[in-house]
């Protein structure tokens, strides 16, 4: 099987095609669990860390798995969704699997995959064998820990087939609340899925209402919590467009100054959390020298987080697609660009609350250019642009993604900031085409909305 090959059957799942699907209810671990026994449990040979949560959850897998990579540790990390190539998903110590081992690795799964097809459960789907991928990659390279971002909630996640030695909760808020509840306190319990008997817990601080939840589900399962801003304290020393300097202490160690190359006072909760995870995974076989955290959080290389690409007119990409996400992109707008016009480029997948995430972000724009991301659910631009116009009073729709691009800095002036952000599918897309070569500034023909 080709790389090539690998990707088509793999993008091809998205596709359903009549095949039998199963709602939202145990099936979907029952699936998960059959498929994983077919190709030997390798779940099962790997210590693995799940994290779930609303928004950091990603940012938290990928510092803790770099801390523990300078530590001398050989540290799987599976991550979703991607940018642009399938293979950020699965890494091994910041190197992303290999063409040849990808598609390895897909050969000896299809034949599992399809011979479910005609069972009752059905085909397992993208996101089931894309975690299965992971665990298989992980285990055939004796990884010595296994980091999983879970996906959405967290009770009946695919990643929730591991029994992890160590879950973490990253700040909890609303999304999806079709599937997990209506309510902060049932979206936590669905999140709160992770948590095993007697198991190990590391929170984020979290909203009163989801941190009563994790308390509650950690004494039913008599588990240890720990909350981060209660054993971490931290602080900003200062910050720039591409990364900050903080203080950073905990229980037992005092890491001074850290350089961290992520913006927002949002990464330095995922920074105490990571490191409260560290922490905990120090009295459970790895221990880290201190020097590690420095090390780690140094070298972290993960773009389309508030990442500042251009500076005159500056151009700000950001990943965020639910309503904490995009809150969080606002405080840093506003802290790095204060009295900036900002010029807004936004698409949303359809399952994402666009509601709620236009209110906190066309505010602040002079202009928002409403775009479709490349997706097979995406939200069309003229119903993103309708509720844009609740907040903005200028309002364009360009469903051309490369084209609103196009249109935006063609209005931009050197002082001035535009923002592309509401999918990852929108901002993977753009960020490639940006870096790799200056987009036109002829200005595209656009629509109107009122």
């Amino acid at each position: 099987m080709t790389y090539d090959d690998a990707l088509a059957f793999v993008f091809g799942l998205l596709e359903r095609g009549g095949a039998p699907a199963v709602g939202y209810d145990e099936r979907r671990l029952k699936r998960m669990e059959t498929l994983l026994s077919r190709l030997g449990e390798p779940h099962r040979r790997v210590r693995t860390v799940l994290v779930a949560g609303t928004k950091g959850k990603g940012s938290t897998a990928v510092m803790l798995a770099s801390i523990l990579e300078a530590a001398g540790r050989t540290v799987g990390l599976y991550t979703k969704p991607h940018l642009l190539d399938y293979r950020e998903r699965i890494r091994i110590n910041s190197i992303l699997i290999a063409p040849e081992s990808l598609a390895e690795r897909v050969e000896r799964i299809r034949p599992h995959v399809e011979a479910m097809r005609s069972q009752p459960l059905g085909l397992p789907t993208y996101f089931e064998v894309s975690v299965a991928l992971a665990f298989d990659y992980f285990a055939s390279r004796a990884v010595d820990l296994a980091i999983m971002e879970v996906g959405l909630g967290g009770r009946l996640d695919a990643t929730n087939v591991a029994e992890p030695i160590l879950s973490v909760l990253t700040p909890v808020s609303f999304d999806h609340m079709e599937v997990l509840g209506r309510t902060l306190e049932s979206i936590t319990r669905e999140k709160a899925g992770i948590i095993r008997p007697h198991g190990l817990v590391v929170s984020s601080p979290q909203a009163p209402e989801a941190l009563a939840e994790v308390i509650d589900v950690c004494n039913a399962q008599q588990a240890t919590l720990v909350v981060a801003d209660e054993v971490m304290q931290w602080g900003q020393v200062n910050a720039s467009l591409h990364g900050q300097t903080f203080r950073l202490r905990g229980p037992s160690r005092d890491y001074g100054e850290l350089m961290l190359p992520l913006v927002g006072a949002h990464q330095l909760v995922n920074a105490a959390t990571a490191v409260a995870a560290a922490d905990v995974l120090s009295g459970r076989g790895f221990p880290y020298f201190t020097g590690a955290v420095r090390e780690g959080f140094a070298s972290l290389r993960w773009p389309a987080r508030i990442e500042v690409i251009r500076e005159r007119p500056a151009v700000v990409l950001d990943v965020a697609h639910n309503p904490a996400s995009i809150g969080a992109l606002r405080h840093a707008l506003e802290a790095l660009f204060p009295g900036r016009r900002i010029i807004l480029v936004i698409g949303m997948v359809a399952t994402h609350d666009h509601r709620a995430s236009t209110s906190l972000v066309a505010p602040l724009a002079e202009t928002v250019i409403a775009t479709t991301p490349q997706h097979v659910r995406p939200l069309p631009a003229e119903a993103l642009a309708a509720e844009a116009a609740r907040y903005a009073a200028a309002v364009e729709v360009i469903p051309d993604r490369f084209a609103a691009v196009d249109r935006a800095l063609a209005l931009a002036g050197p002082d001035d900031v535009v923002v592309i952000t509401g999918s990852f599918f929108l901002v993977g897309d753009v960020r490639e085409r940006l870096i790799q070569s200056p987009p036109s500034t002829r200005s595209p023909q656009s629509t109107r909305s009122a």
